[in-house]
């Protein structure tokens, strides 16, 4: 059964009224057959009818999707307009670039590239295009996640033999080890509010959400049975959305930055990506498996009411990303034998299709700039 949020429809503060009947404020204006307007009297219609507020029409969609696409013959950062009319490819590589991470203002793209078969750390400035090597070490780093100034980065290493979460300044100096244990740390996600980093550890068995901060000593967040996984922040950092269970198969669910609060957003375990806030914070937007095939699944943080958003032959997957005005998501989708992007604006279930190439086309973000 689908269920459909309550969206709102913006109307504007200063919306102009329907006028009621005809009036002139110009005296002696031609065409009034010499009638005195202060004179006019009002028809029954006129006198009764009530004015008419006009919703605003929904803004057009701004910024810049940057993706991922081996359309050129590797995996390399590409940026699209909105509608994808005009698209432009951003850095050219001997080896792969992937997960492309905005800064908080937008302006730079923090993303893994592999060199020499090394993973490591890099940085796109959007406005020059200049790069900046950040890691640089004979073992893996990748996931970056920006600090709330911009001026950080946390990742995770395979520097020391197993994963662990580090910080690093986003020209590369002043590198610190956040975690230290046997077992693996990684899934890093910096609070846009503060200095805590949530993170996913299985030191104790089983993945867990933990939090640390620099200096400071890991704590648990999450004890359940089954296994937790990519922790993510509400905008005012108050919470965290994350995904509960083990392979394929998990729950949405919610929990207090506290620890209090707990609770699952769904109630059987399905085949979901990683959650993502809306900038407002009124929003989550999940792909995953529907009754009609994939779609993209929008959770009203208000009420957990959810509307599935699906189209005939558009397979939603991995993780969607919101329009800086929280209006829109765009998402990659398997269709036609390629992956390609697509953007719904759940205001009115409108699909668009971005990318039409032989070619994958992924990992999108959106950036207002």
């Amino acid at each position: 059964m689908k269920i459909m949020i309550k969206f709102l429809i913006v109307v504007s503060a200063a919306a102009a009224l329907t006028a009621c009947g005809s009036s002139n404020a110009l005296s002696g204006g031609a065409g009034l057959g010499g009638e005195d307007p202060a004179e006019a009297t009002p028809t029954a219609a006129e006198d009764s009818a009530e004015p008419t507020p006009t919703a605003t029409p929904i803004p057009e969609p701004y910024g810049h999707i940057i993706f991922v696409s081996n359309r050129d013959g590797q995996m390399d950062l590409y940026s699209s307009s909105p509608n994808g009319a005009e698209q432009i490819r951003l850095t050219v590589n001997a080896e792969d670039d992937i997960a492309p991470r905005l800064s908080p203002d937008g302006g730079r793209v923090a993303f893994t590239a592999t060199v020499n078969n090394n993973m490591d750390i890099y940085i796109l400035d959007l406005a020059s295009g200049a790069i900046t090597r950040v890691t640089d070490a004979a073992e893996k780093d990748s996931s970056p996640t920006w600090s709330p100034d911009g001026q950080r980065l946390a990742f995770e290493s395979f520097r020391d033999g197993n994963f662990e979460i580090y910080v690093v300044n986003a020209d590369g100096g002043n590198l610190i080890r956040l975690t230290d244990d046997r077992a693996g740390d990684g899934e890093p996600s910096w609070s846009p509010v503060s200095d805590e980093i949530a993170f996913v550890s299985d030191r104790f068995g089983n993945s867990d959400i933990m939090l640390v901060a620099p200096g400071g000593v890991p704590s648990t967040l999450t004890t359940a049975s089954s296994p937790d996984s990519a922790p993510a922040w509400s905008p005012d950092g108050s919470f965290l959305a994350y995904k509960s269970g083990g392979g394929d198969l998990a729950n949405i669910c919610l929990i207090g930055r506290d620890g209090l609060n707990q609770r699952c957003l769904t109630s059987a375990p399905a085949e979901y990506s990683a959650p993502v806030w809306s900038p407002n914070g009124q929003w989550l937007a999940v792909n995953g498996k529907v009754q009609s095939g994939y779609g993209v699944n929008i959770f009203n943080m208000a009420d957990g009411a959810v509307t599935q958003l699906f189209q005939a032959g558009i397979d939603p997957r991995g993780t969607p990303a919101w329009s800086p005005d929280s209006l829109r998501v765009v998402f990659q989708s398997k269709t036609g034998g390629n992956m390609e992007l697509f953007s719904v604006l759940p205001l009115t279930q409108e699909f668009t299709q971005l990318t039409n190439l032989p070619a994958y086309d992924g990992e999108p973000v959106w950036s207002g700039q």
